[in-house]
């Protein structure tokens, strides 16, 4: 729907809510377009109640001062209100910080040259919009509404750079400069949703299960033959034998008294000293 009246070019306040604006009558100027379908139709109640339930931003309109400028204004003849609108939308009560945002954001849109009064002003539709997406996310302090505000800037900034982008593909430093934007707008909306209790909180559970598993072994006992009467025998069947051809030594003595192995050293000597003996005894 067109907000801007069709003389001046200005927004028209009469028609700044959608959803309790008239309908224009048609103009003969203007293409002529079929009627809506009848499914839209169907649905116009139901859209027009889902309007009303939505936040209410407060609108903004430039009007003269009275001292040969231009001041900012509301839609509607009521200040004290328009000022409570702004509190809400800022979550403040100071008029210090609503002016501050005011002008903060004026300083982010386009300007229009207003010939009446010779001077640069910004475009009424754009501030309008801008206090829509501040309002939309209804910070609760001021300190989200500052978080608000720089997420309008920068949201603003990646929309302009993404039109130049567009037209100069050729200017690779403007797509990495609108993804980064990208990025940050991203992050500015995951800071806000951290703040005011909306992000979910990622959690991770492990469940430790203990299971007790009993092993039973199952042994076949052979006979004595086989395993040489150990029941937990290892079956060598089929194995070679193994002969051992050393020569049998007693270990001990009749008096119980441990022999050493003998060796090929020592046997010997043992056996020369028996042939001395011999000899002499001879």
């Amino acid at each position: 729907m067109d907000h801007t009246d069709d003389d001046t070019g200005e927004i028209d306040p009469a028609r700044l809510d959608v959803a309790t604006a008239k309908k224009p009558k048609r103009n003969p100027r203007k293409r002529l377009r079929d009627d809506p379908p009848a499914e839209l139709k169907g649905a116009e109640d139901k859209w027009r109640q889902r309007a009303l339930a939505r936040n209410h931003p407060p609108g903004i309109i430039r009007e003269p001062n009275g001292k040969g400028g231009h001041r900012w204004a509301p839609p509607h003849n009521d200040d004290a209100l328009w000022r409570l609108q702004l509190g809400e939308c800022f979550a403040t009560r100071s008029q210090g910080a609503i002016d501050t945002f005011l002008r903060q954001l004026e300083a982010l849109l386009d300007q229009s040259f207003d010939h009446g009064g010779e001077k640069w002003w910004a475009n009424e539709r754009q501030f309008a919009a801008v206090l829509d997406m501040v309002s939309g996310l209804k910070p609760k302090n001021s300190m989200e509404a500052a978080l608000t505000a720089q997420m309008v800037a920068v949201h603003i900034l990646t929309m302009k750079v993404g039109a130049y982008a567009i037209r100069h593909e050729y200017d690779h430093r403007q797509a990495a400069t609108l993804s980064k934007l990208a990025r940050t707008f991203a992050g500015q909306v995951d800071t806000m949703q951290s703040l005011q209790g909306k992000r979910r909180k990622g959690s991770q559970t492990i469940k430790v299960k203990k299971e007790l598993h009993q092993h039973v072994h199952y042994h076949h006992h052979r006979g004595d033959g086989e395993t040489d009467a150990r029941p937990h025998g290892r079956d060598d069947t089929g194995q070679p034998d193994i002969i051992d051809q050393r020569p049998l030594v007693r270990r001990e003595d009749a008096g119980g008294n441990v022999l050493p192995l003998p060796g090929p050293e020592r046997q010997d000597k043992v056996q020369a000293a028996r042939r001395k003996v011999g000899g002499g005894d001879g």
